[in-house]
């Protein structure tokens, strides 16, 4: 009972559930069939800063139904398209931290210009083998096929991917040892940022969401593979 209670209260406090009363709406770019695109509230690491986030509640990416994970990845291949037509590259990455609390997981989407995406698997790559100290129960770097195969079910864990390529995974053993920021930090080392960019994630005044929406919805638009939902409804 007291489990049940814990997890209905998780489900309305989450400020990522489509339904939520808490969801910053104007923040979203595209809504697909069961996930949607929506730029990050808070400073992000570029101005087309953006997440890919499931509809409905789940704690990470091995818990979600084969559909809703290939609705995901078709997100992705039209952010990939879109990047490449500015000459640029992109990082995807995942942080599954404390499932049993229940937090609503989303996927991260970064651009990087051309010369950083081709060397962002080397920087993540010895970031993930350093991290966490020297012993570990579990492979330290996981070089992902098949990540929902790789990783147990229950278990927290870090991802990152690089454009349509496979990249990496890692199970958090000690949450203590392996901060939230781990994956903004390595990106904001990459792109020279100062730490206030991947620190604190303190949400930005209304009008700059407001105006980072409405500019990635223009850019978003040629490539926007909802439409033909919207189109087939309305047939």
């Amino acid at each position: 009972m007291l489990e049940h209670k814990r997890i209905e209260k998780s489900f309305n406090d989450c400020s990522r559930c489509i339904d939520s009363s808490k969801l910053s709406k104007h923040n979203i770019i595209a809504i697909g069939i069961n996930t949607y695109l929506a730029v990050v509230e808070w400073d992000g690491l570029d101005d087309e800063h953006v997440i890919i986030v499931p509809t409905q509640h789940c704690s990470s990416s091995i818990q979600l139904d084969e559909n809703i994970w290939d609705e995901m990845k078709i997100w992705r291949k039209g952010l990939v398209a879109m990047w490449k037509e500015q000459g640029r590259d992109c990082v995807f990455f995942e942080m599954s931290r404390h499932v049993d609390s229940n937090p609503h997981f989303i996927i991260e989407c970064v651009p990087v210009d051309q010369e950083i995406g081709d060397t962002a698997p080397i920087f993540f790559k010895n970031a993930i083998n350093e991290c966490e100290g020297e012993y570990t129960d579990n492979k330290k770097l996981i070089e992902t096929k098949d990540l929902r195969r790789q990783i147990p079910k229950g278990f927290s864990y870090f991802a990152v991917d690089f454009g349509l390529c496979n990249g990496f995974a890692h199970v958090i053993e000690n949450h203590d040892e392996f901060p939230a920021t781990f994956g903004t930090e390595i990106i904001a080392g990459m792109l020279d940022l100062p730490p206030k960019k991947w620190r604190k994630r303190e949400t930005d005044e209304l009008a700059k969401q407001k105006s980072r929406a409405n500019k990635m919805k223009e850019l978003w638009e040629p490539f926007d593979w909802t439409k033909r939902i919207r189109e087939n409804e309305d047939s």
